[in-house]
């Protein structure tokens, strides 16, 4: 059975050569953080943006399958398993693997209330290997 690896996808340095599992999280990471036109001569790379300033619950899952798309799109070595959100200045453990509803924010979980009602989150991204895959 594939082994399940998550990351986080706030920010994190960029590794220059970076390879095996820390060149797909890098991948990973550069797919979630870059918003659509915005790279010259891939003008459809990444992510709409049309999340933005909609923290609805409506939102949130359009977002996942947004990202889920790009991300099994333009890094075909992966296959979504889930995505999370944490508040961006997270900076604890992770949360738990079923955090409350995203517009009931608790203490511990990573989610501030605040930050989710500006729309401020984070996706932690949870995947594995296609099969067949070797790093």
């Amino acid at each position: 059975m594939a082994v399940e690896m998550e990351v986080f996808t706030g920010n994190a340095p960029v590794i220059i050569g970076a390879r095996g599992m820390d060149d797909v999280m890098q991948c990973i990471r550069t797919i979630v953080r870059t918003m659509i036109y915005s790279v010259p001569l891939d003008r459809g790379f990444a992510s709409t943006g049309s999340y933005i300033d909609s923290p609805s619950p409506h939102a949130v899952a359009a977002r996942m399958g947004e990202l889920t798309e790009a991300i099994e799109r333009r890094e075909p070595r992966v296959r979504v398993t889930s995505i999370r959100f944490v508040n961006a200045s997270y900076r604890g453990a992770m949360p738990p693997d079923n955090p409350p509803s995203p517009l009931r924010a608790k203490p511990g979980t990573g989610l501030d209330a605040q930050e989710v009602m500006d729309g401020r989150l984070t996706p932690v991204i949870r995947f594995r290997l296609r099969e067949g895959v070797s790093l």
